[in-house]
C-alpha cells in the first residue's frame, strides 16, 4: 500500500502558511483498505513528534500535534500506511513552512512609482529594478511578497514563482495577501531584481 498526493491543508507542499496546527491528508493506493497510519514530523532532522501507529482508515483531516511551531519553520513530514493485512509500508514524505507570523517582522517599505494615483483612473505597469549582492555562501533563502495590484517578479532574469494574478483579489482595506518563494537556486553573488506592478483591482 501506498500513501499518494500527500497535502498539508489541502496544498501539496505549501510555503508560509499561518496554521500552526495544520491538517494532513493523503490518498492510498494499492490494497483494500488503509488499518492504520503513522505521522513523524521533523524540524532540522530533528523529531518533534510522532503519532505512533493509529489503527484508524482516516486519511483527512489529521491534525499536527507536536511542539510549538514558529515563523520560517519548516516540517518534514513523512507517513507509513498499513493495510487490511497490517502488512507495513515504507515511508512517504512531504514538508510545508509557516510564514511570517509577527508584525515586527515585516520590515520592508511600500514601494510605487513617482506620482499620486488618483481613484478611477489607469496607469500603465510600473517597473521596479534593484541591484544588489551576496557576500556569503547562501543556504536558504526567501522571498515574501505582496501588492496593491497585481505583481510579477524576476531575479536575474527568471520568473519568481509560477502563479499568475497574484496575490490575489481581497478587500484591501482589510486584508492584504502575501505569498512566499523559495529563491535559493535563483541567487549568484551578484544579483538583479526586476518587479512589474500594475493596479489591477485596486
Amino acid at each position: 500500500m501506498k500513501a499518494i498526493n500527500l497535502k498539508t491543508e489541502y496544498m501539496y507542499e505549501p510555503m508560509g502558511i499561518d496554521i500552526l496546527k495544520p491538517r494532513f491528508f493523503w490518498n492510498c493506493e494499492g490494497g483494500v483498505k488503509q488499518s492504520a497510519y503513522q505521522i513523524i514530523a521533523e524540524k532540522n532532522g530533528i523529531e518533534i513528534w510522532d503519532s505512533n501507529k493509529v489503527s484508524s482508515s482516516q486519511m483527512m483531516h489529521i491534525r499536527y500535534e507536536g511542539q510549538a511551531l514558529s515563523s520560517s519553520d519548516r516540517i518534514t513530514w513523512k507517513v507509513k500506511l498499513w493495510d487490511e493485512k497490517d502488512v507495513e509500508s515504507e515511508w512517504f514524505l512531504s514538508f510545508f513552512e509557516i510564514g511570517l507570523l509577527r508584525k515586527e517582522y515585516w520590515s520592508a517599505r511600500w514601494i510605487a512609482g513617482n506620482y499620486t494615483p488618483k481613484k478611477n483612473t489607469r496607469y500603465p505597469v510600473d517597473c521596479f529594478k534593484k541591484e544588489f549582492h551576496t557576500k556569503k555562501n547562501v543556504s536558504k533563502a526567501r522571498m515574501y511578497m505582496s501588492a496593491c495590484g497585481l505583481y510579477e517578479a524576476k531575479l536575474n532574469g527568471y520568473k519568481v514563482g509560477d502563479t499568475c494574478f497574484t496575490p490575489g483579489c481581497t478587500d484591501y482595506r482589510v486584508r492584504i495577501q502575501y505569498q512566499t518563494y523559495d529563491i535559493t537556486q535563483l541567487l549568484k553573488e551578484q544579483n538583479i531584481l526586476e518587479i512589474q506592478l500594475a493596479d489591477s483591482w485596486y
